[in-house]
């Protein structure tokens, strides 16, 4: 008998008088892009348990080293107590003969705030890896947003207002720059700050170009002119050496969506130092067209951490991104 996947989304939203109730919610507990598992022990070995670490612990794409998307926890349902409820991110499972069809419900803050829960029933594992076929890439996104709404609000509450100034006079735009950054360089049509921190290095460039439509923005022309920017602008310590794009061993990813109702370009991709000292990093980079201002707006982050883990830092470099607002006059 061919099981019927109903797929259900339930978001649990606090407003107005709600808030005094989501005040009185203890903060989230646990590291970010970590995912608690409840799951019964059996079911954490078996098929279920396996399409679960294949979905979380997948590689995160644009970085040097493997590193996974999410951080895996696993708990037992027994063991769930309220010392695990204020976790960040938790994904419940239910698999028993009691339900009739699969079922996911999502909620936000539920124990805790900011709190994400996914919660999947199924009536046995066959169910349950069908639905995680079906759904896991959008059960991924949930976590992943959430933790990038998490970075937005700190960086927010965090803002090298001076930066934000500067970017708004040149790009008339506004991002969320965090305090961490403050070492900064401007020229025409061009914007350079870091954090300088010499574990891990986390910059951010923005730049801008002429075009005329949003077809005129390919991988290839982003990249061409990234790297002839990056070659103008930030030149390494040896005379001739310069920021570029690693093509050979990761090739840089491209996605195209609409973003606040623009079209935008994401690239992920490794950049290293040419002809000069063995350095380079990921780095990840939005392209939005300004339709009114006839141009297009690129800004990047990259990552210089060597041994070190990466996915964290490119994280919040996205998070600064994701803020990116362009003023009504050029929307």
């Amino acid at each position: 008998m061919k099981v019927r996947i109903l797929f259900s989304i339930v978001i649990i939203a606090f407003i107005g008088g709600c808030r005094q109730v989501k005040s009185s919610l203890p903060s989230v507990t646990g590291s970010v892009y970590e995912v608690l598992v409840v799951m019964e022990p059996e079911q954490w070995k078996s098929s279920a348990g396996i399409a679960v670490r294949e979905l979380l612990g997948q590689n995160m794409a644009g970085l040097p080293q493997p590193e996974p998307m999410m951080d895996v926890i696993p708990c037992a349902r027994q063991a769930f107590t309220n010392r695990f409820k204020s976790s960040r991110n938790i994904l419940m499972i239910e698999i028993s003969e009691k339900y009739v069809q699969a079922k996911v419900i999502y909620s936000i803050d539920k124990w805790a705030h900011p709190q994400a829960v996914v919660k999947i029933l199924a009536p046995n594992d066959s169910s349950f890896v069908k639905t995680i076929v079906q759904y896991g890439d959008k059960i991924l996104n949930f976590f992943i947003v959430q933790e990038r709404i998490r970075l937005m609000k700190y960086n927010s509450n965090h803002v090298n207002v001076a930066a934000q100034n500067e970017i708004e006079k040149i790009f008339d735009m506004q991002i969320d720059i965090p305090g961490e950054f403050q070492k900064s360089s401007q020229r025409t049509d061009f914007y350079w700050i870091t954090n300088d921190n010499v574990k891990i290095r986390k910059d951010i460039v923005i730049y801008s170009f002429p075009v005329k439509d949003s077809t005129g923005i390919t991988l290839e022309y982003i990249l061409e002119k990234r790297d002839s920017v990056m070659k103008a602008h930030l030149p390494g310590e040896v005379e001739g050496s310069y920021m570029g794009t690693e093509y050979r061993y990761l090739p840089p990813v491209f996605k195209e969506f609409s973003l606040k109702g623009s079209y935008c370009a994401e690239i992920r991709g490794l950049w290293k130092m040419i002809n000069g000292a063995a350095m380079g990093g990921p780095f990840y980079s939005q392209t939005r067209w300004d339709e009114a201002g006839g141009r297009a707006i690129t800004i990047e982050g990259f990552v210089f951490a060597p041994g070190e883990k990466k996915r964290n830092a490119i994280r919040q470099l996205e998070a600064i991104i994701y803020s990116v607002q362009l003023h009504k006059k050029s929307e």
